[in-house]
């Protein structure tokens, strides 16, 4: 179980909904069993029951183990690992069709549409997440989908004003499920009143929490994930490297102007534009 914040309260409030949450983990590996299509539907149902007014996502549900393996050139291994690959797009296709059919045109900003259908897709997510594993099943999101756009809209005959956000690989967990990783401690992500920017000795806290939680897990060790130095000798070993060489090294010696490029070159593709 989930130990509460050092810095919260002894004793909060709890129900079984509030421990699932806690306690979820993504998981990446699994028995090589089907998921049969009515705990599939249940899942989806309960993702569609997230909060929202225009509802814009689809998913995107892949069985066949040859698509599976064609999607791990993009996604990885994982793509493969678990019975079910699922992809949550972004939909403006279907919204666009409910407003015509009441003799309107939609009139909204491609980019305020997309920080809207983000938002939509998202909610979709995390509660169908939430409802696979409260019926035994684990999953684990992959998030490079966005900038794959042209080669996935492509593979799963997306029309246009549809856009691939993020893989989900879905399935029944082999052996032990991992235990809740680590999460900056909660008084350096909620602020009351106002937003209150980090110390150095915040950020220290925050990364002594991440990366000793990490490391005792052994969580990178076990995904071979360390990301290549790009410049000097790489002294760190795997009983050193934690979460916050890893986040540096991911976003603070990787130029993203070529992925950005690409991106909105795909949004293009399938008529997204601003």
């Amino acid at each position: 179980m989930r130990q509460a914040d050092s810095t919260g309260p002894a004793a909060r409030p709890t129900n079984p909904v509030i421990e699932a949450i806690m306690n979820r983990a993504s998981v990446r590996r699994f028995e090589d069993r089907e998921v049969p299509e009515e705990v599939l539907e249940t899942i989806v149902a309960a993702g569609r029951q997230a909060p929202f007014t225009g509802q814009m996502y689809s998913v995107i549900v892949i069985r066949d183990r040859a698509r599976r393996e064609e999607l791990a050139g993009l996604f990885g291994p994982m793509a493969v690992k678990a019975p079910l690959f699922m992809l949550i797009c972004v939909d403006f296709n279907k919204l666009e069709k409910f407003v015509a059919a009441k003799g309107r045109r939609n009139q909204a900003n491609d980019l305020a549409m997309l920080f809207l259908g983000l938002q939509d897709a998202a909610y979709f997510g995390q509660n169908l997440v939430l409802a696979a594993d409260s019926l035994g099943l684990g999953s684990c999101f992959l998030g490079g989908a966005a900038f794959h756009g042209a080669r996935l809209s492509e593979m799963c005959g997306l029309p246009p004003r549809v856009y691939p956000l993020v893989g989900l690989v879905l399935g029944y967990p082999a052996g032990r499920r991992p235990g809740p990783r680590p999460r900056v401690p909660l008084d350096l992500v909620m602020f009351h009143e106002r937003y209150r920017d980090l110390s150095e000795a915040d950020v220290e806290r925050a990364l002594g929490v991440m990366d000793a939680g990490l490391i005792r897990e052994g969580y990178y060790r076990d995904l071979n994930g360390k990301i290549p130095l790009q410049e000097g000798d790489d002294r760190l070993t795997y009983d050193d490297y934690g979460w916050g060489e890893h986040v540096s090294r991911k976003y603070g010696q990787r130029p993203m102007g070529r992925f950005l490029s690409s991106l909105l070159a795909d949004l293009k593709k399938q008529g997204i534009e601003w």
